[in-house]
């Protein structure tokens, strides 16, 4: 899930298609660590002169920098700008791609608490005819040991799994082919969870 704040932005440097190595706040405003944490993915756009990216990235507060998960828009044709060695001026923001993703919100899937190993009974179903074309997922408490893995179920038959990694909180989105009546439903199995700490409320999000 991606986290915003009010007034983020600074320096960067950056060089062809690397993350974004953070250089300080601007004046008035808050820097990334800062307002938003360590290990937290937000929407961002970075620009320099006519060059400008809008995508999704993950926080390394250790290493300072800001990764380049997804991009969603550019000037460079949609893809990652291809920076010449420099800075660049980086802020948070709230992408229309994004917006228009949280008002088709889809659905969310979850398992609440420690997670164990079981094979789900809990239905979900749709009010109307509806396809979904993207998966997420992401829990509360990162698993510890082991990775958290898990199936969707389409009236009983797996059509999608994933995997949340030891010590992460979350499983980028990845493309899912699913259409689904009023008369179909959808389960969560848990496949595997922690060996040392099993992770806690799972949640998995289908988009169109």
């Amino acid at each position: 899930m991606l986290a915003f704040a009010d007034r983020v932005k600074e320096s960067a440097s950056v060089a062809g298609t690397g993350v974004y190595t953070l250089q300080g706040a601007m004046v008035g405003y808050q820097g990334f660590v800062a307002a938003l944490g360590d290990g937290i993915r937000c929407a961002y756009c970075a620009e320099s002169g006519a060059s400008w990216e809008v995508g999704e990235g993950t926080i390394n507060a250790a290493a300072g920098t800001l990764s380049r998960d997804r991009i969603l828009s550019s000037s460079n044709l949609g893809v990652a700008v291809l920076w010449p060695a420099g800075t660049v001026a980086l802020f948070c923001v709230a992408p229309a791609s994004v917006i228009q993703r949280a008002a088709n919100s889809g659905v969310i899937v979850s398992t609440d608490g420690p997670l164990q190993v079981l094979t789900g009974t809990a239905r979900w179903y749709p009010s109307q005819a509806v396809a979904f074309g993207e998966m997420e997922a992401w829990v509360g408490t990162a698993p510890v040991g082991s990775a958290i893995q898990f199936t969707l179920r389409k009236n009983g038959v797996a059509i999608a799994s994933g995997s949340i990694a030891a010590g992460s909180h979350r499983m980028a989105a990845t493309p899912v082919t699913l259409d689904l009546t009023p008369a179909d439903w959808l389960t969560l199995d848990i496949v595997q969870v922690g060996s040392s700490a099993p992770g806690s409320d799972l949640h998995v999000r289908l988009t169109d």
